[in-house]
């Protein structure tokens, strides 16, 4: 099985050296999600994340990817899980199609225009919301290739 890192482009590995250097990225084919952040007391953060998943979402992983990492950089491993998670995942999806590959920030728009997205609404809006804020936000950050 392809680690995580293998999964998605170059581009997007470059997008996080930093950080990634210090959070381990663990596989975990159970999760039910494509990824998320856990505080972890010796590194700060690790990300676990769905290999199965991303390997069928395919270049929206990188997206994924940059969206953890984004909650990584804005702390929010350390807030308590119902403060404010529509706005942190908001603040995650902004830095991701601020600092993400256009290429992966453009397959994740797809993904959510045809419906692909969490099911939980009330954090995320419906799928074709968030893929109008992401596309907003790519635009914003010059990032944006598509229509």
């Amino acid at each position: 099985m392809k680690g995580f890192k293998q999964l998605i482009s170059l581009s997007s590995l470059l997008l996080a050296t930093a950080l990634s250097a210090q959070v381990p990225e663990i596989a975990d084919q159970q999760l039910n999600d494509i990824a998320i952040v856990k505080p972890h007391p010796e590194y700060g953060a690790v990300i676990i994340y769905n290999p199965i998943i991303c390997q069928q979402i395919g270049a929206a992983c990188g997206f994924f990817r940059a969206h953890e990492y984004g909650h990584i950089a804005l702390n929010h491993q350390y807030l308590h899980p119902s403060a404010y998670p529509a706005q942190r995942e908001a603040e995650a999806d902004r830095w991701a199609a601020s600092n993400g590959v256009p290429q992966e920030i453009l397959s994740a728009y797809y993904l959510f225009l045809n419906g692909g997205s969490s099911g939980d609404w009330q954090t995320y809006g419906n799928p074709q919301q968030r893929a109008q804020r992401l596309r907003l936000y790519a635009i914003d950050a010059g990032k944006w290739i598509g229509p």
